[in-house]
């Protein structure tokens, strides 16, 4: 037996880690100056307060130890590991209950995830425990404050016990860190016999609680993965910056549960940084918001483009204090990184965190969570890059088509320009006879109203092209909008039958109806245009994943789809692309600019339109249109 404060050889140490052989230690060591062995995860070494049984009891063996390891690297779900991690704690300590408290930042608490034991009950998680180290506070608590392990013999003669269990008589707690340190939980086990507890089921609670440890680190990674994935695919379907910054700030919030996350971008017209998205603490003052290059903590990330992660941020020189989601001296941790293109910096993402009621929680920010920051700002660079460079290419073709357009246009209006001079000089003519001939004069106004809604049906179209990706979205019942549609359009006497196939379950989404309805239209009118007789059917139903792969969008979201299929000619293979683009018409009326409209008002709501019908059997026009979640009655 040592003499109490003695030092244990490392050596030895070392090997009762891996044999059966366990030397005694004094009821108030831990070899705090031994180094871990080099081939297993460091972790800091933890202190002991302990009243440790003087029994003979044998440490893990080798055997259970690499079970333990094997259940943890290979039980993917973070919730089944750790119920078999208690589990297994129970069954090693031989103790009554085993539970898991784990560290809830945002209140400042431990809560109670997980347990086993004959006293344990579902009813008992989600009970807190109020991290401190005063009397009565608990041992859980007290372990969870002071970052030490703590074993008793007797729970009655420790101030600070709290019953949570009337069967308790021994406790060992032993808190579980990470990497740097940070208690995130603390492993409770207790028995129902005076001491109960030996030096060797301490190890073996420590060596569990390092492997919970791995399992939390893991849940994190695994959070970053998600919140890196989500980042994408709004990389891949948001239409504009807008968009793409509102769906980070939702990851920012419900995937990494940040307090304060804010998104600044350069403005050229006022040389500054701008709040272009935020949580709810600044989402007003969205858009007015700004830093000056170099201005504060934030305004030097912008101007330096280089990362800044702060703990007590108000003794750093740049901190100014301004502009923040909660009071200056609140203020805990700060991170901002920079969002780069082309290492050109163009804004930040600033994060701050608060400081916490409870003087023994700490929750200043690592470099992992600096590190996942980054990375999301890095993906918003390169998800504006995209954006920028596609508006810059569409306002390209825009202006082509403009020419085009302005070219096509002016010599139809010509023609109709030419065809009205002559109508003019018939009606002067006719006007000058002495007896005015009735019939020549109907004739004449004839003539001249269909060239007159010639020239209106040319600039309508030219108007359509123009305005169809400016939409304003609205709740929109999709069934009746269709339906509705259908009946106004189709004419009242045809040799074509009409077949509609809706189905009416389909949920209200958030779209431009008057949009919808014009393309909708044009899809109608092309395909009657094309029958003398046959039928049209015009259904709505929810799209497949391969309708949406097909269509070359995300099939990460759910689509409705509208299809207009008729018993036409349909459509050549070589046309199938070709239709949409402007001008490209195989009528003899209009410019050629419906299916190109239809195409832009649909890619305008996030969606598409294909014409996926086979030649000879007709053709089908598919439109799909995205559906959003919706919270408190606004879609996402």
């Amino acid at each position: 037996m040592l003499a109490s404060g003695e030092q244990v050889d490392c050596k030895l140490w070392e090997a009762r880690k891996y044999s059966n052989e366990s030397p005694q230690l004094p009821a108030n060591y831990y070899p705090t100056t031994c180094q871990q062995p080099a081939d297993i995860p460091h972790f800091p070494v933890r202190p002991c307060t302990t009243s440790i049984s003087n029994h003979n009891h044998d440490m893990p063996r080798a055997d259970e130890l690499a079970a333990l390891t094997q259940l943890v690297s290979r039980q993917a779900d973070s919730g089944k590991a750790l119920e078999q991690l208690t589990q297994k704690a129970l069954e090693m300590t031989g103790s009554r209950n085993v539970l898991i408290a784990c560290m809830n930042d945002e209140l400042g608490v431990l809560e109670m995830r997980y347990g086993a034991g004959a006293d344990w009950t579902a009813q008992r998680l989600g009970k807190f425990f109020h991290i401190d180290v005063k009397e009565s506070a608990g041992i859980v608590a007290h372990v969870a404050a002071t970052a030490e392990s703590f074993v008793t013999g007797d729970v009655s003669e420790e101030p600070i016990y709290q019953d949570m269990f009337s069967t308790t008589k021994s406790e060992i707690a032993v808190p579980i860190l990470d990497t740097i340190g940070r208690v995130r939980g603390v492993l409770n086990a207790e028995s129902d016999n005076l001491d109960a507890y030996s030096e060797d089921h301490l190890i073996a609670c420590q060596i569990i609680a390092d492997l919970i440890s791995l399992v939390f680190e893991r849940e994190e990674h695994l959070m970053r993965e998600e919140a890196l994935i989500a980042v994408g695919s709004a990389m891949d379907q948001a239409q504009n910056e807008k968009e793409l910054l509102s769906q980070v700030i939702e990851v920012a919030q419900n995937v990494l549960r940040f307090q304060a996350f804010s998104i600044f971008l350069y403005d050229a017209e006022t040389d500054k940084f701008v709040l272009r998205a935020s949580l709810d603490q600044l989402k007003d003052k969205i858009g007015s918001l700004t830093y000056k290059r170099g201005e504060g903590c934030t305004g030097w990330v912008c101007e330096h483009g280089e990362p800044l992660r702060l703990d007590q941020p108000q003794k750093d020189p740049r901190w100014r204090g301004a502009n923040l989601e909660f009071p200056s001296e609140q203020v805990a941790s700060f991170i901002a990184v920079p969002i780069s293109i082309r290492s050109h910096c163009i804004g930040a993402v600033r994060v701050i965190r608060r400081k916490s009621d409870n003087e023994y929680l700490d929750n200043r920010f690592t470099e992992g969570e600096q590190q996942v920051i980054q990375a999301v700002a890095d993906q918003i660079a390169i998800g504006i890059e995209n954006i920028r460079t596609l508006e810059k290419t569409l306002h390209s073709e825009r202006m082509i088509a403009w020419g085009e357009m302005s070219a096509k246009s002016s010599h139809m209006i010509g023609n109709r320009v030419f065809a009205l001079k002559g109508d003019v000089n018939e009606l002067k003519h006719l006007l000058g006879e002495e007896v005015l001939a009735r019939k020549s004069l109907q004739d004449l106004q004839a003539s001249l109203s269909t060239n007159v809604t010639r020239v209106d049906e040319i600039l309508q179209d030219f108007r359509d092209f123009l305005t169809a990706t400016k939409i304003a979205k609205v709740s929109t019942d999709i069934p009746q909008l269709v339906r509705e549609t259908a009946t106004e359009v189709f004419p009242r006497r045809s040799r074509i039958e009409l077949v509609l196939d809706i189905d009416e379950t389909l949920p209200e989404i958030e779209t431009d109806s008057k949009r919808i309805r014009r393309a909708l239209s044009e899809l109608i009118e092309n395909s009657i245009s094309f029958m003398d007789e046959g039928s049209l059917r015009i259904s709505a139903n929810a799209a497949t994943k391969r309708d949406v792969i097909d269509a070359n969008l995300s099939p990460l979201k759910p689509f409705i789809k509208i299809e207009v299929r008729d018993t036409g000619p349909g459509v050549t293979d070589d046309k199938k692309a070709k239709i949409f683009e402007p001008f490209f018409s195989s009528r003899v009326r209009g410019m050629g600019l419906g299916l190109s409209i239809v195409k832009g008002i649909l890619e305008a709501h996030g969606g598409t339109v294909v014409e996926t019908g086979q030649e000879g059997e007709g053709a089908n026009f598919m439109m799909l249109l995205p559906v959003g979640e919706r919270q408190n009655g606004e879609e996402k």
